[in-house]
């Protein structure tokens, strides 16, 4: 498969559009996606209404709480996922309303698997930047609750990263650029918890987070050259 654009939104929004006609408040799901490369995969499934796929262009912003806000924009297509490299194998499940996914993934050998349950649910990925640093990357977030926030910033090479949120209204924030990264957090059924984790410079990182509660706040920046574990 060479390239694959928009072929996919063109198809899920004619799909969406005859079977939801019946109901006007469930809203129709949008796909956008261009896919430059060899051997690449790409899985998507939603079920409920109004959820997107694509629209990398939105930013994010933090206060001074470490509280992030995620502006979403509309996938269009102009504004799409992208996949651009060799072997990226790239899964999406989105199973209530209103959630919304982005991704941006340059490379080879990535894996990418998200899978929402939940109402409102925002996950913001990239992976690679500017010289298409990113490779051999493996991540995979899991959402069940409402109005979650996933943010994965990746640049670099051999990073894996693994978070599982239950709860409601959690913030994960997560930046890495490091050759050797790793990071699990899991929240469990916690509410309104915000993390914060950056790695930073070449190494060896580790850091794995896991708490139970409502309304923690943990920020974490490794920066060190060599080895960091947490």
């Amino acid at each position: 498969m060479n390239k694959l654009k928009s072929l996919i939104s063109l198809v899920a929004l004619m799909f969406v559009t005859s079977a939801w006609a019946v109901d006007a408040t469930t809203g129709p799901n949008s796909v956008y996606v261009e896919q430059i490369g060899n051997t690449n995969t790409v899985t998507i499934e939603q079920v409920g209404g109004t959820n997107t796929v694509g629209g990398t262009g939105g930013s994010a912003t933090v206060d001074n709480t470490g509280a992030t806000t995620l502006t979403v924009t509309a996938p269009s297509t102009s504004n799409y996922a992208t996949i651009n490299g060799s072997s990226n194998t790239v899964g999406i499940t989105q199973t209530g309303s209103s959630d919304s996914a982005q991704y941006n993934i340059k490379g080879s050998n990535n894996s990418y698997t998200s899978t929402v349950t939940g109402n409102s649910n925002q996950t913001k990925l990239s992976i690679g930047n500017s010289t298409t640093n990113g490779l051999r990357n493996t991540v995979t977030e899991t959402i069940t609750g409402n109005s979650n926030m996933e943010i994965t910033n990746i640049v670099g090479s051999d990073n894996t990263n693994t978070n599982t949120i239950t709860g409601n209204s959690n913030q994960v924030t997560i930046n890495q650029t490091t050759s050797n990264a790793t990071i699990s957090n899991t929240v469990t059924t916690g509410n309104s918890n915000v993390f914060n984790f950056q790695q930073t410079d070449a190494g060896t990182h580790a850091l794995t987070v896991e708490t139970a509660g409502d309304s923690n706040s943990i920020t974490t920046q490794q920066q060190e050259i060599g080895r960091a574990h947490v």
